[in-house]
């Protein structure tokens, strides 16, 4: 178990752009497969390019790292939120693991950001891959905020400083869990 953790990490310290970015990718990595979320959603590439994707953008448009760490750590409790069943709208609406998570990711950013990075933004860097226009990402955006989220960005506090807590943890910290 122990060198795939190394070669994993070795991984986003490659692609990401600090060793703050590294963590969290990393860590973001490891909680959105121990939640299942892979099972439940399709990714056809590599699942690390999803949380790499995320640095990339945080980074690219000058999100600081503590920063980040509270936007994916919403991220976390909305994936975790959408693993419980009741949501069959889901099933149906979701493009894929990619879009699911970068685009929650984007809600949770856009909730906790004062000066948020734009939809037309993100549609720039990744939502074209996916997404005709930045008015079909939109709607997309929307399906998540109104029938996933119902409306609600809004977590509890507890649940985000478990996940900022793991999000910060080294990775042997993080596999000592288990």
């Amino acid at each position: 178990d122990m060198p795939m953790t190394l070669s994993n990490y070795a991984f986003f310290v490659k692609y990401t752009y600090s060793n703050e970015c590294a963590l969290l990718a990393y860590n973001f990595h490891e909680l959105v497969t121990k939640l299942g979320i892979f099972e439940q959603f399709a990714y056809r590439h590599d699942h690390r390019l999803i949380s790499v994707t995320l640095a990339y953008i945080f980074y690219r448009y000058q999100v600081h790292h503590c920063d980040m760490a509270l936007d994916l750590a919403v991220t976390l409790v909305y994936l975790e939120d959408v693993r419980t069943p009741g949501h069959p709208e889901l099933q149906e609406n979701s493009r894929d693991a990619f879009n699911l998570i970068c685009y929650l990711a984007y809600l949770a950013h856009a909730f906790n950001a004062d000066r948020t990075i734009r939809l037309s933004d993100w549609y720039k860097e990744i939502g074209w891959r996916s997404f005709r226009n930045c008015q079909q990402l939109n709607g997309y955006v929307f399906f998540l905020f109104s029938q996933v989220r119902r409306f609600r960005l809004r977590v509890s506090e507890t649940r985000v400083k478990r996940y900022i807590q793991k999000l910060c943890s080294v990775p042997s910290q993080i596999h000592g869990e288990t």
